[in-house]
């Protein structure tokens, strides 16, 4: 199964992005929220499933995450809203969200207030029967601390080679591969988040696949890609980038047998 996220050719109504993602070839959707979205997550749902798209997982919110380790109703604020977002997850049967647990370079340090919202959160997702794949960003010791000391079988990695390509904080593959839930499938240059199709860039793909082949995730080959160049052209773009999907997806069953 290949999927796409739906935060790409934005300037497209979101129910023209959900057809041609059907009509070249996708399987399943990562769902994106955010400020920036002008449907509800409830109107991005029922549209996913009108057009015959899994719902592979959602992306929450962005917004204040360092905030979150911080005293204050803006963290709290932050978390609640991750719980409902969760909450439309378990309404409409997807099993895992994506988050972020900072933001930028210099997040504030891990603290007891974090640690406490995160164990709360992680039991939220737990009685909710939706899972959290943690992502790899910028920085390393929020998400390893999360991962090293909430071992439920609800808190998992999401792994963006994109990011690890940049950035290169740690393994996340090698520590994390029995909990890894979810991918986010890009390319660049080791320079910026470009969100390249894979082969496009500079990632040493061989290594990364034969770690996935061998790990604990099941879920779609999902492709995180976005391209300017190619908003005039939509079609052309997303039948390309389908097809190097569907390169991973061979790549990792003959991977998986030896």
């Amino acid at each position: 199964m290949i999927g796409i996220t739906s935060n790409n050719f934005i300037s497209l109504p979101l129910e023209k992005r959900y057809e041609l993602f059907k009509a070249t070839g996708f399987d399943a959707v990562m769902i994106w929220i955010g400020a920036d979205c002008k449907e509800t997550v409830n109107e991005r749902c029922a549209l996913a499933t009108e057009h015959g798209l899994f719902i592979e997982n959602f992306h929450l919110s962005v917004d204040n995450l360092n905030d979150i380790w911080l005293d204050g109703k803006i963290g709290e604020n932050t978390v609640n809203n991750m719980k409902d977002e969760i909450s439309v997850a378990s309404k409409y049967g997807v099993k895992s969200v994506v988050a972020h647990l900072t933001h930028g370079h210099t997040p504030p340090p891990v603290s007891n207030i974090g640690a406490n919202r995160i164990e709360n959160l992680i039991k939220f997702a737990e009685e909710s029967g939706v899972k959290i794949a943690f992502e790899n960003v910028i920085t390393r010791d929020h998400v390893k601390f999360v991962l090293d000391n909430f071992d439920s079988p609800f808190s998992g990695l999401c792994y963006d080679c994109g990011h690890d390509n940049i950035w290169h904080v740690e393994n996340w593959l090698d520590l994390y591969a029995n909990r890894l839930y979810a991918v986010h499938l890009h390319d660049n240059f080791g320079d910026k988040d470009s969100h390249l199709i894979p082969g496009d860039g500079n990632i040493k793909w061989e290594p990364i696949f034969r770690k996935f082949a061998h790990s604990s995730y099941s879920g779609a080959i999902t492709l995180e890609t976005k391209d300017v160049a190619y908003e005039s052209d939509a079609r052309s773009y997303l039948i390309r980038a389908y097809l190097h999907g569907k390169t991973i997806e061979d790549t990792l069953k003959t991977y998986a047998n030896y």
